[in-house]
């Protein structure tokens, strides 16, 4: 009788033993299927960091307003350069031009000025500089005697012109920026004895920005 239940004994544990044994692996499941997901997480995550910033592009456009009297109102500029909304002011800069050019002021009243497409990384500008290293103004001779044209050099005290404006560019998005170079009101005569000295203190205003389709 002894050994019988010693026997039945034996078999339980057994039972027990194999249903503990069958339940494991369904327990250890949730773990396996939580780790997937973390990795695939990881993965999306790494990927949209290694795709690089989005890029667009900028139009600049520069016209200007009628001067009486000048026959040309000739100015140089070495530099054209974009600021994005930064903390670091000075770090934020972008340039968008810099071979030097000589334009007619006077021309741009009919024919404005379009510069090349640039690049640009995507992002909030609130700033364009340009900087002004020369310039020359020219009248036509009211002396019968002498047909030649009179031209004067343009003093420029402060090269650097800043103009504000604001605008969001989205990646593959194209925005067209038109700035309008007031020569009437950038140059100035000074009297010394009995000749005139010409300034020039640039007035640059932006008068339009349009932003278009992407490219």
């Amino acid at each position: 009788m002894k050994k019988v239940s010693f026997c039945v004994v034996l078999v339980c544990l057994a039972f027990l033993v194999w249903t503990m044994s069958c339940q494991s692996p369904s327990s250890g499941g949730d773990p396996t299927s939580t780790k997937v997901s973390n990795k695939s997480q990881s993965n999306s995550n790494s990927s949209n960091s290694g795709s690089g910033a989005a890029t667009g592009f900028i139009k600049l456009r520069i016209k200007d307003t009628p001067v009486e009297d000048a026959k040309n109102i000739f100015v140089t500029i070495s530099n054209i350069r974009v600021h994005e909304a930064c903390e670091d002011a000075e770090d934020c800069f972008t340039t968008i031009s810099e071979t030097p050019m000589t334009i007619d002021l006077l021309a741009l009243q009919t024919t404005p000025l379009e510069l090349p497409t640039a690049s640009l990384p995507a992002g909030t500008y609130n700033q364009i500089r340009m900087t002004v290293t020369s310039g020359q103004i020219v009248f036509a001779s009211t002396d019968p005697e002498n047909p030649a044209d009179v031209t004067y050099d343009l003093n420029v005290p402060s090269g650097e012109i800043k103009s504000h404006l604001h605008f969001e560019l989205a990646g593959n998005e194209t925005v067209l920026v038109t700035l309008d170079f007031e020569a009437k009101n950038s140059i100035h005569v000074i009297k010394k004895g009995h000749s005139d000295v010409y300034q020039l203190r640039p007035v640059v205003n932006v008068v339009e920005v349009v932003e278009a389709a992407g490219n």
